[in-house]
């Protein structure tokens, strides 16, 4: 540390500081006040002194000085940081940080900055988190949702249906995964272009999505694919799905043979502890049987035996 002489306090007085400065009695009354006080409360030093401090202060300020400014002060001798609002002589409200100090039992020394730089600051910084904030869920929204059709996507679908078997391994309750695969969906890209292609895929993931109820999933697995799943169990619910699903396709318009699915399933006892992988290649297989049947149906797999359901 420098051996410097210390500066005189009578070269320095108080109303050089940049901070309002001002003295309460026990009576609230305000006994001195510095230049910057003055220029705080928009008012001359011979308005402020002998005025009430509540007098400067906003009704919100008022209830918090008397309920907690004032019994701190008598309990612990002083308040730090309190975000006040005062009132200037022409009606303008000032937000300030003050802190409070008593001195002795009959006095109360404020020092009072204004604040209003820092709360625009903190208000532009919140709305700036929350313009991220809407940004980053319109960014997961995006990264989980198929382009094309509106459905979840692969990897949103498979982790959805892994909170829902998770969900029901512990409410002890099995789940029904269907894949189902879009008809000769080639020959209608081939016959009448991609664009149709397109727009029976999207007209099915509409209808898919209208159909499914709460507590069931719905998503697009890869091109002409989708993938659901249902818990419960009993299998009628499964069937019902099933028949929805059918229906969803019947709905969909497009040129040429009328749109129908093929649907393959595998329903995960809660006591076989399957994975979500070996419950989609089992629905997976069901689905190639489908197709071999004929397409336009539903097949189940149970324990390798395949099995039509409908």
């Amino acid at each position: 540390m420098l051996d410097v002489p210390p500066l005189k306090p009578e070269a320095f007085p108080i109303d050089l500081f940049p901070v309002a400065c001002f003295v309460t009695d026990r009576s609230r009354i305000i006994r001195y006040a510095n230049t910057e006080a003055s220029s705080l409360f928009d008012s001359g030093l011979n308005q402020i002194i002998g005025l009430h401090i509540e007098l400067v202060l906003t009704p919100a300020a008022k209830i918090f000085c008397n309920s907690y400014v004032y019994p701190l002060l008598h309990a612990d001798g002083c308040c730090e940081e309190l975000a006040l609002t005062v009132v200037t002589r022409t009606g303008t409200r000032v937000p300030v940080v003050a802190n409070a100090r008593m001195h002795g039992s009959e006095f109360v020394l404020w020092s009072v900055m204004r604040s209003e730089k820092r709360e625009k600051l903190q208000s532009e910084v919140l709305s700036a988190r929350n313009t991220l904030q809407g940004q980053s869920r319109a960014l997961e929204l995006l990264a989980s949702r198929d382009e094309l059709t509106g459905l979840l996507n692969r990897r949103a679908s498979t982790q959805s249906i892994q909170t829902l078997i998770a969900a029901a391994d512990e409410a002890g309750t099995d789940v029904t995964v269907l894949l189902l695969d879009i008809d000769r969906f080639k020959a209608i890209n081939d016959t009448y272009g991609h664009d149709a292609g397109d727009n029976v895929l999207r007209q099915l993931g509409a209808a898919l999505q209208s159909t499914v109820r709460l507590h069931e999933v719905v998503g697009r697995y890869g091109g002409e694919e989708f993938i659901l799943a249902i818990a419960g169990n009993e299998e009628a619910a499964a069937r019902s799905l099933n028949e929805r699903v059918h229906a969803a396709a019947a709905s969909v318009s497009a040129p040429g043979a009328p749109v129908t699915v093929s649907v393959g399933l595998r329903r995960r006892l809660r006591s076989d502890g399957a994975t979500l992988h070996e419950v989609v290649k089992a629905a997976d297989r069901a689905l190639y049987e489908a197709k071999a049947s004929g397409r336009n149906c539903s097949v189940i797999e149970h324990n390798g035996t395949l099995t039509a359901f409908c």
